[in-house]
């Protein structure tokens, strides 16, 4: 896609910083080490120009704006365009595994995130009633237990998603499901809820301190209280009551 050309310019994203998606993209970007800016980019009270030309197809955040007026759009491809465009020598981590098929099982979960986990972690906090918060939640916790599993067999006994031991660093599913950690650790707080806990997910509750813990996700990772009160902000907008 095109985006308008900015003479002198390097590499800038179009993002929120309270946006998880944008913040799977800045993660990407810190692991290989890439230099960039964040262009905050306001939605309300209508989408910029900027934006709009830039991603025309949905018109949502973010977007990776390249030098020569190119723009890639969604975080998941960017992450995995960050991981082509900046491999080499030199670079930061590897985001993508090299095994074709660990590729696969990366792009595979990454879309299951996207798809149903998100959703559903979403409408906890933003569903109409209390009945729809109820399946919101068990939908949730189910997305979450087959992570879990997907952790077991994806990480081989290492810190994360991208396995290759204690020592490895954060890879594509990492950056997919901790991007939204955020908000989950939010709407704990405001659902007075466990979602990640030892007795369900113990693997994937023991990822999130270590992944919070690594310099992409401190660099971009909004303090829980600031996802906390957006949400309110989100409840009041919408009229959702939220959970007493």
């Amino acid at each position: 896609m095109a985006a308008a050309a900015e003479e002198g310019e390097g590499v800038r994203l179009l993002g929120g910083r309270m946006s998880p998606f944008t913040m799977r993209a800045r993660m990407a970007l810190a692991l290989r080490g890439v230099e960039y800016e964040l262009v905050e980019e306001a939605l309300h009270p209508r989408k910029s120009g900027r934006l709009l030309a830039a991603n025309p197809a949905y018109g949502r955040i973010p977007v990776l704006l390249l030098p020569g007026g190119r723009a890639v759009c969604e975080s998941a491809v960017i992450a995995q365009y960050v991981d082509d465009a900046w491999g080499g020598a030199g670079a930061g981590a590897a985001i993508l595994p090299v095994d074709p098929y660990e590729r696969a099982m990366h792009r595979f979960w990454t879309a299951y995130i996207d798809d149903k986990f998100w959703p559903a972690l979403d409408a906890i906090s933003l569903a109409p009633t209390p009945e729809a918060r109820a399946t919101a939640t068990a939908s949730t916790r189910a997305a979450l237990k087959l992570l879990e599993e997907a952790f077991a067999a994806r990480s081989n006994g290492g810190a994360f998603f991208s396995g290759g031991g204690a020592a490895a660093s954060p890879g594509l599913l990492d950056v997919a499901l901790g991007c939204f950690l955020p908000a989950l650790w939010a709407c704990e707080s405001l659902n007075g809820l466990r979602l990640l806990d030892d007795d369900a997910t113990p693997l994937l509750r023991a990822w999130s301190a270590r992944l919070a813990a690594t310099p992409a996700a401190m660099a971009v990772m909004p303090e829980t209280e600031e996802v906390v009160a957006f949400t309110r902000f989100l409840q009041t907008k919408f009229g959702v009551a939220g959970s007493k």
